[in-house]
């Protein structure tokens, strides 16, 4: 309970720092700035020693891809009910197709599931990264642009610090260390919640004028409900996992859209203020409909 009244505290929070003057219109980078270089990879310090290196890890992993996947097909069928530009097009996939496994996800599973199920999130989220580093940021730029550039893309996957971080984790996940490296680890990587949940609020507005109503709802119909549900049918058919993995799997299909499909639909001139809204309500929505997965993962389904 304390984890979950934190969630609804930083996010207001943040709405009240916008209304202060003297907060920087900005701060939220320099949140995210210590959350990047930071938080996030004192996560992968702290956890990935703690995986269990199985067959099953490889699908907490996969499954972000397949959430992508069906926001593609999702948006293909859309545009064909209702014509809708290029621009729109590119805000639908990236907030559709984007699962914000960390900020939101980390704070979401710590709180249903425990501290322990952070390793599996972990898994989730470095998928996460991949599809916004390959399949995103490439969607992003050819709705854009007309084109590709595949050096831009590994430029942005082999600087970014929690994915080095990652790799440097693994690495060392056998080596002897020595006994203040989990508390440090564990300090420096505790901010991470309050901090990513206040930058996640201090991005957020609900002033600008908006009139993309049904595409607002079809996309979280289909990143809240649609997605999650196609994830746990697929791979109670098609996998043997175990019961935690399983469920942080789907859950973490299931979270809101990911903060920087907005970051980036503005950056490529995509519909920023669509997607901004979709980021926004998605957020408030997922505190509830994740609470409705944990239920169904608790009470319905058996793995």
């Amino acid at each position: 309970m304390a984890n979950f009244i934190l969630i609804l505290i930083c996010l207001l929070a943040g709405q009240l720092l916008r209304k202060v003057s003297s907060f920087p219109k900005d701060g939220h980078k320099a949140l995210n700035i210590f959350i990047i270089y930071i938080a996030l990879p004192a996560v992968a310090f702290r956890y990935v020693p703690l995986i269990e290196w199985s067959a099953s890890i490889v699908w907490p992993f996969l499954s972000q891809f397949l959430v992508f996947g069906i926001a593609l097909i999702a948006v293909w069928i859309f545009s064909k009910i209702k014509p809708i530009d290029t621009t729109t097009r590119g805000a639908l996939l990236l907030t559709m197709g984007l699962s914000n496994t960390s900020f939101v996800g980390f704070p979401l599973v710590e709180t249903w599931y425990g501290s322990d199920a952070i390793k599996i999130a972990l898994l989730s989220d470095q998928g996460a990264f991949f599809v916004l580093s390959i399949l995103g940021i490439g969607y992003a730029t050819w709705y854009a642009e007309g084109y590709v550039s595949v050096r831009y893309l590994m430029k942005h996957i082999i600087t970014f610090p929690p994915f080095i971080a990652f790799l440097i984790a693994i690495s060392i996940s056998h080596m002897p260390l020595p006994a203040w490296w989990n508390t440090l680890m564990e300090k420096l990587s505790a901010p991470l919640v309050p901090l990513a949940l206040v930058s996640v609020s201090l991005q957020i507005s609900f002033k600008e004028h908006f009139d993309r109503w049904s595409e607002l709802g079809y996309a979280l119909m289909v990143k809240l409900l649609l997605a999650p549900a196609v994830v746990m049918v697929l791979l109670s058919l098609l996998t043997n996992l175990t019961s935690l993995y399983y469920k942080i799997t789907v859950f973490e299909a299931a979270m809101a859209p990911m903060v920087t499909s907005y970051v980036v639909a503005s950056q490529f001139r995509l519909n920023s203020g669509l997607a901004g809204y979709i980021v926004g309500i998605g957020i408030l929505l997922s505190l509830l409909t994740t609470a409705g997965w944990y239920w169904v993962l608790e009470n319905i389904l058996t793995t």
